[in-house]
């Protein structure tokens, strides 16, 4: 199954688990506004930050520079730069390249910025993203083999029952169903669900 980078979103434990960053990185990175999760908002029970697909990727190129020996404080120089030259989201809208512990940036036009000449470009010294979409992709891969079964986890939306594998509580489908929705409604709505995740509402609801 692809997925839709759209409509991605996963819970900061998970997404520092893909990034291979401690909580605690990434919770300073985002209080320092450096990598913000998209959703980030105060419920009645604690708080909910869910990272995009965006999200995460610039967390994977932060974290890939800062292995290479770039400094945070570097990255949040650059990440500043770029933002006042009009960048929403430098760090997963640019190609990225370094050498030693300099980083270098190419924009839209395909010009590089800094002192970087063309036989400078080594292959090697180039952050290429797709290896880093992949991880996002196969850390955010739903096993197959828990479609249509629920589960509770301790801990996890107040314990309540959801569909394995994934966030989405069954009370929420069983809602939509409620409401006239058809099971193509609620895939569309839920693109991490399986037509056999809606049939195993329907038989809670039965039951």
């Amino acid at each position: 199954m692809m997925v839709d980078e759209q409509r991605m979103a996963v819970p900061r434990d998970a997404a520092a688990r893909i990034a291979r960053l401690s909580l605690r990185k990434i919770d300073y990175w985002a209080s320092t506004h450096l990598i913000e999760p998209t959703v980030d908002t105060r419920v009645s029970k604690g708080r909910v930050r869910l990272y995009g697909f965006l999200d995460l990727l610039a967390l994977l190129v932060a974290s890939e520079l800062n292995d290479r020996g770039v400094s945070v404080q570097h990255i949040r120089e650059v990440v500043g730069h770029l933002k006042s030259r009009g960048y929403d989201r430098p760090l997963s809208e640019l190609t990225f390249a370094t050498i030693g512990n300099r980083v270098y940036f190419q924009h839209d036009d395909g010009t590089w910025e800094g002192d970087l000449r063309p036989d400078q470009l080594v292959l090697r010294e180039v952050l290429d993203l797709e290896p880093l979409r992949q991880r996002i992709a196969e850390g955010t891969r739903r096993d197959e083999a828990l479609a249509g079964k629920v589960e509770r986890r301790r801990g996890a939306l107040g314990s309540k029952p959801v569909l394995a594998g994934t966030r989405v509580p069954v009370d929420t489908v069983r809602r939509y169903l409620a409401a006239g929705h058809s099971a193509d409604d609620v895939l569309e709505a839920f693109p991490m669900l399986t037509i056999d995740d809606v049939e195993a509402v329907r038989r809670e609801t039965v039951a």
